[in-house]
């Protein structure tokens, strides 16, 4: 506020200047006079927008500055995800693509995701998930910014898609890693929640602002403006640590002491500093454990659900609600909106159970129980109800799925802090499937049956109730010392 006052005075006193110099000229000196006024005001107003965003993001403590960070880049992530479905349409037309060459360039994604989990995962706990991550950004960045110079050669743009796919592949582990070693356990479902909630937003944001790019300039600047975006990312993330990983470390000792790390040691130097070799994660342990047999199940029907209803719901408006084609888009938003509501309140709850005192166990299944039963409510009353109450009650059913970024989510980090991205990569790897099988194993099923109940919504029940089951059984929120 104090800079906007001195500018507007510093402007106040070159207007009397100008005017004393300018005396006589009449109308033409006022029209003037209005025109720098109004440029002031908006150079005033941009100035004291950037002051008040920079005062409170240095007021921010550390931990906090490195969750936004990483919140912010994946939102570009999705962005990066989703914008080929939109702009695949007028690819398709110039070059004549059929629609399998079409499915087939967009598929491409999920090979490179499917690679990259269990390496991603373990580069991170190699060498910190604050090297990896803007490893990962910069690579599906790149890859996508290439997209318009490719186009000519379809093996070459399917590679590019698989880059993007690896970069974003293991980018999740990283995040997880940078997480758990961080922040507190009674922060860790807003934290978590925070990140990985924020792929809605990309979701939201790259299906909105595509489209409006394609118009006005065509359909490469989607990729070369995404692209760049994520490498100016990339440089303000390695700039922000190199400036502050001091303060950073001395904070996370602060706030998580025994829990930073490896769960056992309270010294951040010496945490930072431990990378674990190749040849010492217990692969054989971590592969044993019931919990994570578990986890990597649950994993498996979540994604399953939310790959499937997401690729197929605008195709289900239009073909079985007979909506036009921009009203089944406009509605295949409502979930990643009605997902954001939600972990709004899941996040926080979650939290304070655990700070309450009840067992993190407790918490994880309840919020796991929650992301799975009010869907699994929701699809069967729409397989019952009539279509006005499909086309609300579909959305707010896959949009409770939120709660697993409080339950499943941050379960990994509640097993092992240590191995926190190694946990993270092996269950995405396999959660990675669905991307790969279900979305063509829907389409198959309902090529041969024509009923969307028994393609979409019968699958995704026996996932839902399934994964309560499992997860309930065999489930758990305690610490496990894999050595």
């Amino acid at each position: 506020q104090q800079s906007v006052l001195r500018c507007r005075a510093q402007v106040d006193k070159e207007r009397g200047q100008e005017g004393a110099r300018s005396q006589g000229d009449g109308d033409l000196d006022g029209v003037s006079l209005v025109e720098d006024d109004k440029e002031v005001t908006a150079l005033s107003t941009l100035r004291e927008f950037k002051d008040y965003f920079f005062f409170r993001f240095s007021e921010l403590e550390g931990r906090y500055q490195v969750i936004l960070g990483i919140a912010v880049a994946f939102v570009i992530c999705n962005m990066d995800r989703v914008n080929i479905s939109v702009a695949v349409i007028p690819m398709s037309a110039d070059y004549g693509w059929t629609p399998t060459q079409a499915g087939l360039i967009q598929s491409a994604f999920f090979y490179g995701y499917l690679v990259a989990q269990l390496p991603g995962g373990w580069l991170a706990n190699k060498f910190g998930g604050e090297k990896v991550l803007p490893f990962g950004v910069f690579l599906w960045s790149a890859a996508t910014f290439a997209v318009p110079f490719l186009t000519g050669d379809t093996g070459a743009l399917y590679l590019s898609r698989a880059a993007v796919g690896l970069g974003e592949g293991i980018s999740p582990p990283a995040a997880v890693d940078i997480i758990a070693k961080r922040v507190p356990v009674n922060e860790r479902s807003r934290a978590t929640t925070f990140v990985f909630g924020s792929m809605h937003v990309g979701t939201i944001s790259g299906l909105l602002i595509a489209p409006a790019l394609i118009k006005m300039l065509g359909w490469p600047s989607v990729f070369i403006v995404f692209g760049a975006v994520g490498v100016i990312w990339c440089f303000w993330f390695e700039s922000f640590f190199s400036k502050n990983e001091e303060r950073l470390n001395m904070e996370m000792e602060a706030s998580t002491g025994a829990e930073v790390g490896n769960g056992n040691d309270s010294s951040a130097a010496s945490t930072v500093k431990e990378k674990i070799k190749s040849e010492q994660v217990p692969w054989g342990a971590i592969a044993k454990s019931t919990p994570i047999r578990a986890l990597t199940y649950i994993h498996f029907c979540n994604n399953w659900a939310q790959y499937s209803i997401l690729a197929w719901l605008p195709t289900f408006y239009k073909d079985e609600l007979g909506m036009k084609l921009h009203e089944a888009a406009q509605l295949s938003l409502l979930p990643a909106l009605a997902g954001i509501a939600v972990s709004f309140f899941a996040a926080p709850l979650a939290d304070n159970l655990v700070e309450g005192g009840m067992p993190v166990t407790h918490v994880r299944k309840i919020m796991q129980g929650v992301a799975f039963a009010a869907p699994a409510g929701c699809m069967l009353a729409c397989m019952a109800g009539d279509e006005h109450l499909v086309t609300w009650l579909l959305p707010l059913g896959i949009g409770f799925q939120a709660f697993s970024l409080a339950g499943l989510y941050c379960n990994h980090q509640d097993i092992s802090p240590k191995y926190a991205s190694i946990l993270s990569g092996t269950t995405h790897l396999f959660a990675s499937l669905p991307g790969v099988f279900g979305v063509p194993f829907t389409g198959w099923l309902l090529d041969h049956t024509g009923s969307w109940s028994i393609s979409l919504f019968v699958p995704c029940l026996f996932f839902y109730i399934s994964g309560i089951l499992v997860y309930t059984k065999w489930g758990s929120g305690e610490e496990i010392a894999f050595e």
